[in-house]
């Protein structure tokens, strides 16, 4: 007898669709705004020179992305040379183009681990999930270090008064979180599990990874200063971006700015943020008195968008040669 396959949760099946509503019903409201030919003037008048420079310094930060990975794979001890990692990350940026969500390429980079080295699924799987913890902590631990250098912005509109008022708590919390993430996982292993708890090779197998991970030697401070510099980079890519189009925007403020917009277009509400990123930047622009008119927001936020896009259509070439790594004599 073939037993049915479990039916979804009517939730589950309807949110790709709903994501669709979301993002066409936002981005319809902001068409309907928006002054097109100021718009198109925003883009013809952006300063070429300051727009390849931002490019350059985005393919050095996704490049960096690449090469945090493939400590995180070390620490991982999993075999997968340099720059077959780097082909594994541009096809990810590739797949995050057209799968919902900003996990699609996630999901074909673990593919790929687990079909080269099928032993080590649990660690494969670790590497990707810590790929993502590092990239956010970093990304969030330069924020609290940049959002002094903002603290008079956020001061002067209402919106951003119960931000500016907790900066003298959140830096400390904010060290003392990543701390007790460095400190606990040296622990982990030592737990008392249950001898038949289901799956307990596989969650010890992880536990030991997540301590290798945090505790790694210099493979772990290698893949903390790159996942650090990769927003550094980020963020003067952001700088590099406003120049060219001739916005008040300068590093700090750069780096609050993509904290923000990241988190929002990261809420599983719309099909890869799109809309509410665009949404968000109109907000801060605003209340961060940077403009009134949404063509500059809109044309920034686009901008900020095709950096990443255009090196990410180059991901479809790496991952058409994708091939299996070489056996280990």
């Amino acid at each position: 007898m073939v037993e049915s396959k479990p039916t979804r949760p009517l939730l589950n099946r309807l949110a790709p669709w709903i994501r669709f509503g979301v993002t066409a019903g936002v981005l319809a409201f902001l068409a309907a705004k928006i002054n097109w030919p100021n718009l198109a003037h925003r883009f013809s008048s952006a300063h070429p020179l300051w727009l390849v420079a931002a490019l350059l310094v985005t393919l050095l930060s996704i490049l960096l992305c690449g090469t945090r990975f493939y400590f995180l794979l070390r620490l991982q001890k999993i075999p997968l040379s340099y720059v077959r990692t780097l082909q594994l990350t541009f096809a990810g940026f590739f797949f995050n183009l057209f799968l919902i969500g900003s996990t699609g390429g996630d999901a074909v980079r673990l593919f790929y681990l687990l079909r080269w080295f099928p032993l080590q699924k649990a660690r494969a799987t670790l590497s990707i999930l810590m790929d993502r913890v590092f990239g956010v902590a970093a990304l969030f631990g330069l924020a609290l270090l940049f959002l002094p250098g903002t603290a008079d912005r956020l001061r002067a509109d209402p919106a951003f008064t119960p931000l500016a008022s907790a900066l003298p708590w959140l830096g400390p919390l904010g060290a003392f979180a990543l701390l007790l993430g460095f400190l606990l996982p040296a622990f982990l292993p030592n737990l008392p599990l249950p001898k038949n708890l289901p799956g307990r090779a596989v969650l010890v197998d992880l536990l030991h990874g997540l301590r290798d991970t945090m505790h790694g030697g210099w493979n772990t401070v290698a893949a903390v200063i790159v996942a650090i510099s990769v927003h550094l980079l980020s963020f003067a890519g952001a700088t590099l971006l406003a120049r060219a189009l001739d916005l008040p925007i300068n590093y700090s403020l750069a780096g609050l700015i993509l904290v923000l917009v990241f988190s929002a277009s990261a809420l599983p509400i719309s099909v890869s943020g799109h809309g509410v990123r665009e949404g968000v930047m109109i907000f801060l622009f605003l209340h961060l008195g940077l403009g009134t008119d949404p063509e500059s927001a809109i044309a920034y936020s686009i901008l900020l968008y095709g950096l990443g896009l255009f090196w990410s259509l180059g991901g479809g070439i790496a991952y058409l040669t994708l091939r299996s790594p070489d056996p280990k004599p």
